[in-house]
């Protein structure tokens, strides 16, 4: 018999997350962090950025259904970043050119990391920076 004040004990499993999730939170978690750190407060940042993988990781077979994989992950992973934390005033003409931007002259990402992070081709991205009026108050240079 079991005393009263002796809680049975549960033991949770532990989550494996697929070998290709894994490799896609390597290679992208630096520019998603990135991007993350622009929206949020120091102090939030982590909490944001474990949220938006946790989105994508529930969502995981069904990113790698799409043609777009990297495309579908990312529009996920903006959208549970902004449901958190909001836009900056930065003006854009679409979404893609805002996180653009955001990518490419407040994270310092390269064109070629911000076209792999979003998952649009490279002459995509260099065509909504160059078409980007940056406002006067910003002093950023066309890359």
């Amino acid at each position: 018999m079991t005393a009263l004040s002796e809680a049975p004990t549960h033991s949770v499993p532990g989550i494996v997350l697929p070998a290709a999730f894994r490799a896609f939170h390597t290679l992208q978690e630096p520019a998603y962090r990135l991007y993350t750190e622009a929206h949020t407060a120091p102090a939030d940042s982590s909490l944001v950025l474990g949220r938006a993988f946790g989105e994508l990781a529930a969502h995981w077979s069904q990113i790698m259904l799409r043609t777009d994989p990297a495309a579908y992950a990312w529009d996920l992973f903006t959208a549970t970043v902004h449901a958190s934390a909001g836009q900056l005033a930065i003006p854009a003409t679409s979404r893609l050119q805002y996180e653009a931007v955001v990518l490419h002259h407040i994270a310092g990402c390269t064109i070629h990391r911000t076209s792999e992070t979003t998952g649009r081709p490279p002459e995509k991205v260099r065509h909504l920076l160059r078409t980007w009026p940056p406002p006067a108050h910003l002093n950023v240079t066309r890359g």
